[in-house]
């Protein structure tokens, strides 16, 4: 990026923050904590590649997943979460057809929790409601257990859209 546009985009940044600060608004900025770098290096090192894998076997059967994610964002909002979503889509649906009603698996960082809120959409339909299934902390199990929701999400999603 170029310094004169970074400069610029730091003077509008400074000048949000100070209307906040004007407006009462203590949760203004927070600090990159261990819990949220621990979590974005788990989504880079771990989850990510996990999807891509995971995608290239589930290819065979005409379905696939992707992702979205925020891991790489400075998140210093306390009010506003790190996140990967792991899109799911049935054989028969592509990309375009479902938009935003695809299956999908969400794991959040709450910078103020300082845990990781899992929640789950498992059919195409766009009433479906979303469902959070578990709040785990950000430890050395947390892989583990992401593994394990993973893989019992795709198992749940397969028998619901069958």
């Amino acid at each position: 990026m170029k310094p004169e546009i970074k400069e610029e985009i730091k003077k509008i940044t400074d000048k949000i923050v100070e209307i906040r600060k004007a407006k009462g608004d203590d949760d203004v900025e927070l600090a990159a904590t261990e819990n949220s770098a621990k979590f974005k290096e788990l989504i880079t090192n771990h989850i990510i590649p996990m999807i891509k894998e995971a995608n290239m076997i589930i290819g065979r059967s005409g379905c696939s997943i992707t992702f979205y994610s925020n891991e790489l964002a400075v998140i210093r909002d306390p009010k506003k979460r790190i996140f990967i979503q792991i899109l799911f889509y049935p054989y028969g649906h592509s990309k375009i057809t479902l938009g935003v009603n695809a299956p999908f698996l969400q794991f959040a960082y709450s910078p103020v929790k300082e845990n990781i809120k899992i929640t789950q959409k498992l059919s195409i339909k766009s009433d479906e409601p979303r469902i959070k299934i578990d709040e785990i902390e950000v430890d050395s199990f947390a892989a583990e257990k992401i593994n394990q929701y993973f893989l019992d999400f795709l198992k749940e999603t397969i028998v619901y859209n069958k």
